[in-house]
């Protein structure tokens, strides 16, 4: 059963600072739990009684140390509002364990660096389409968001489980320091379609900077390629600048492209 101190609990890991003081974060929803399990090490599992028979077989499969050490199955009546940290809960939930911190490994082809990128939203659109477009390694520079606040973790739709998320304290020596081409964004850069891109097997790094500030201007002597994404057509009016996760997302379609 969940006592008020459990519901309180997972209430609180909302919270960054919960969060870190936790070791742990919260997955809500049939799909997303289900993703992250067994990819993370599960604390607690709260779910419908109705759903345990069919959730058993993946439960039994997990691989070891990742099964939820505490399982609660709850009666259909139960108020999710109670422990649900969305606008409109959804009946299933799991507090997972927060990855341990990994040093930076040698990049394999094309990896993404994020420069303070803060919108919750964007941030988890941009993890989940690294995902679709199988970027493994994801940097992370100060001041960018947490990668696993609730509204994130929700906006990954699971990419959590395959991506790989480091951060980095001195985002210019990594950057610098950078085994490959460093490609940036900026309004004044080269056209993304016309641009001598890298190849989809080269080294490179990937800069997309904050949403109103663009890359950082410390970073910018370390960067080999600068890239716009040219508005269509050139010579009307358009809008100032693209959101961040759409323009990741082109961008990253194009560096794909064979």
């Amino acid at each position: 059963m969940l006592s008020k101190a459990d519901q309180k609990r997972i209430k609180a890991l909302q919270e960054s600072k919960a969060r870190a003081a936790e070791g742990c974060f919260v997955a809500e929803g049939l799909k997303l739990t289900e993703e992250l399990l067994g990819h993370f090490a599960c604390e607690l599992l709260v779910l419908p009684e109705r759903r345990y028979p069919e959730l058993e077989p993946l439960l039994k499969g997990l691989p070891q140390g990742t099964a939820p050490q505490r399982l609660e199955l709850v009666p259909e009546s139960f108020d999710w509002t109670r422990i649900s940290g969305l606008k409109q809960p959804q009946p299933q939930l799991a507090v997972l364990r927060l990855p341990q911190p990994s040093a930076p490994e040698e990049p394999d082809g094309l990896c993404l660096l994020l420069d303070r990128v803060q919108d919750p939203g964007n941030l988890g659109t941009i993890l989940r389409t690294a995902d679709w477009f199988g970027i493994e390694h994801i940097y992370l520079t100060s001041g960018t968001t947490d990668p696993f606040a609730p509204k994130v973790v929700q906006a990954t739709m699971g990419a959590l489980a395959r991506v790989r998320i480091h951060k980095v304290e001195d985002s210019v020596s990594f950057v610098r320091d950078f085994p490959g081409r460093r490609l940036g964004t900026y309004l004044d850069g080269t056209n993304l379609y016309t641009a001598p891109l890298p190849s989809p097997s080269e080294p490179a790094l990937l800069i997309m900077g904050n949403e109103g500030q663009g890359i950082h201007p410390d970073l910018a002597p370390y960067i080999d390629l600068r890239l716009t994404i040219p508005p269509y057509p050139t010579a009307s009016t358009h809008t100032e600048s693209l959101n961040v996760a759409i323009a990741t997302a082109l961008l990253l379609g194009e560096l794909r492209h064979p």
